[in-house]
């Protein structure tokens, strides 16, 4: 009986050692194990067969072989078959309140003609109650089949859509965000009329001594009381946004410019663990509540289990292009009278770099023309030779005088551009420009780069949707999505494909001082993968576009499955 007994305790004994053993090989074992085919952007490792995870971070890098032998039987396979997968991609460049708005909104992108305009906004005020204004967003009056009748310079008057929708207000921003056309309605609502104050680096659009409906750049503002909305709306905002951005396989997300309703939102939802991706935001310095606030509490970083970031701060220093709103050394080439205009004061941009780098704020700047870029890298000179760090930034870099590329590298500082801008924007951009602005300084990405310039690339949305695939087509083609022309436009300013998925990950990551946590797939780093139904380094020009986002992971969970279109 007692051998019985002895022979019971030891076999207890040697399951309790088991199950021990267990429990503590699950702790250390990997939870996700990925396999196939996996680009690190890591020079000294740049292809791998296998990443092993553990509590959001890689742990292992390398072979399949080895990787599996960390495994527990609790660790989770994922196989990536003829998928590829990199790391997090980084959209250096969106709006997130923007897309969020452009979802809930009547959609205005692809549209024709203005009359194909006034006809969905006309369907949209039918359904709702006379107190709702319309909002609608992504007109473009450069890529419509015709000009609409009564038209200056190109842009339509309010009569038309006044005509169509009386009761309503509308308000309809322009794809570039630089303008919006109201109705009637709104205008009487907010009082615009002929005799109404215009603001500083704004433009209200006169005719016959009325306004049209139009206004470019900071008049935008005095619509603001048609577009408000509260703190529960807001975040509404960010989660659309957030979801669409993980579909499209963005894990990290620069929302270049954000009001202060737009920064509570995002911090009291990563504070909740409500952020399914990463925010890099910026102060919109506009917002004078916003820029005070931050001004006064200094830098947040890596809150909410990594998730959000508020560092930056954003100036617009001018318009855009479209709109013939772009700061120009000289006039543009098809409107003689204009060169664009200063949409913030260059006093006030030094200022305020002065008291924001006491607390190592990074500056962001929108530049698009050549004459706002040369001033703001004048205004950026005695910060940025005396900081070492600054990481300062110019938002677009659209447009360069000869000879201010190798300023930015001079001065360290990053160029953010959006290649997808190319791809929508050069079949016009030569009528604004001219063929030799074009030629010696619109988007040359390849100059700059060879000067040893950081590019981190953006889409800009919702100016342009967010579509990192179209953006790395645009980098490495120039040429439209339709496949035009031939050789592309400026072919020598062509990325290379590891240079452009290098502006889409590392160098994205570097514009936000996160290169040491994101931007490639790395023993210690942030496990944020993307994957994607091609190989986008060696599949044919031609079926680049082709190419879908299977799955995005962000801390090694899955955000997003293309065949489920969920999250776990």
């Amino acid at each position: 009986m007692l051998a019985v007994r002895q022979a019971l305790i030891i076999l207890v004994a040697i399951g309790l050692i088991a199950c021990e053993s267990s429990e503590l090989e699950a702790e250390h074992s990997p939870d996700t194990i990925v396999i196939g085919t996996l680009y690190t952007m890591n020079p000294l490792q740049p292809r791998v067969e296998a990443v092993a995870i553990r509590n959001g971070i890689f742990v292992f890098v390398g072979g399949e072989d080895a990787a599996l032998e960390l495994a527990s039987p609790a660790t989770r396979l994922i196989e990536l078959n003829e998928d590829t997968a990199l790391p997090g991609l980084i959209d250096a460049h969106v709006h997130i309140a923007g897309i969020g708005s452009a979802m809930r909104s009547v959609d205005l992108t692809g549209a024709g003609s203005f009359d194909e305009i006034v006809a969905r906004i006309k369907e949209r005020a039918s359904n709702l109650p006379e107190n709702l204004a319309v909002l609608g967003r992504g007109w473009h009056q450069s890529k419509w089949r015709t000009t609409p009748e009564g038209a200056v310079d190109g842009f339509p008057t309010h009569h038309t859509l006044s005509a169509a929708v009386p009761s309503h207000a509308v308000v309809l921003e322009h794809a570039n965000g630089h303008s919006a056309l109201l109705n009637q309605r709104a205008m009487d609502l907010l009082d615009i009329n002929a005799a109404s104050v215009v603001p500083e680096g704004g433009v209200i659009v006169m005719h016959d001594g009325r306004p049209t409906g139009l206004l470019h750049e900071t008049a935008i503002d005095l619509a603001t009381p048609l577009k408000a909305y509260d703190l529960q709306t807001a975040e509404e905002l960010v989660d659309l946004a957030q979801q669409h951005l993980l579909s499209q396989g963005i894990t990290t997300a620069h929302d270049a410019g954000a009001l202060k309703i737009d920064l509570d939102a995002q911090l009291a939802m990563a504070e909740r663990g409500d952020l399914n991706l990463r925010l890099y935001s910026m102060v919109y310095a506009s917002d004078e509540r916003a820029l005070s606030e931050w001004l006064d509490r200094g830098p947040l970083i890596n809150a909410g289990d990594s998730r959000f970031t508020v560092r930056s701060i954003k100036v617009q220093a001018d318009g855009a292009l479209g709109s013939r709103t772009a700061w120009l050394h000289a006039p543009y080439a098809d409107a003689p009278d204009t060169a664009g205009v200063l949409t913030y004061d260059l006093a006030a941009l030094s200022e305020l770099i002065g008291v924001s780098r006491e607390d190592s704020w990074q500056m962001s700047v929108h530049a698009i023309g050549d004459r706002a870029n040369s001033e703001v890298l004048s205004v950026f000179a005695p910060y940025t030779q005396a900081d070492t760090d600054h990481r300062f930034r110019i938002e677009h870099a659209q447009h360069l005088r000869r000879g201010d590329g190798p300023l930015f590298a001079q001065q360290g500082v990053i160029a953010s551009m959006q290649p997808i801008h190319l791809s929508s924007d050069r079949l016009w951009a030569i009528d604004r420009l001219g063929p030799q602005r074009i030629d010696e300084g619109a988007y040359i990405w390849r100059d700059l780069l060879n000067e040893g310039v950081v590019i981190a690339a953006g889409t800009d949305s919702p100016v342009e949707p967010v579509n990192p695939i179209a953006n790395f087509y645009a980098a490495i083609t120039r040429k439209t999505l339709t496949g035009q022309p031939g050789a592309g436009f400026e072919p020598a300013q062509k990325l290379t494909r590891l240079e452009a998925l290098h502006s889409m990950t590392l160098a994205a990551a570097y514009a936000g001082f996160e290169e040491q946590n994101k931007g490639s797939i790395e023993v210690g780093k942030l496990a944020d993968l993307t994957i994607l139904s091609q190989d986008l380094l060696t599949i044919p020009e031609a079926r680049i576009l082709e190419t879908e986002v299977t799955m995005t992971l962000v801390g090694g969970k899955v955000m997003y499955r293309r065949q489920a279109d969920s999250t776990q």
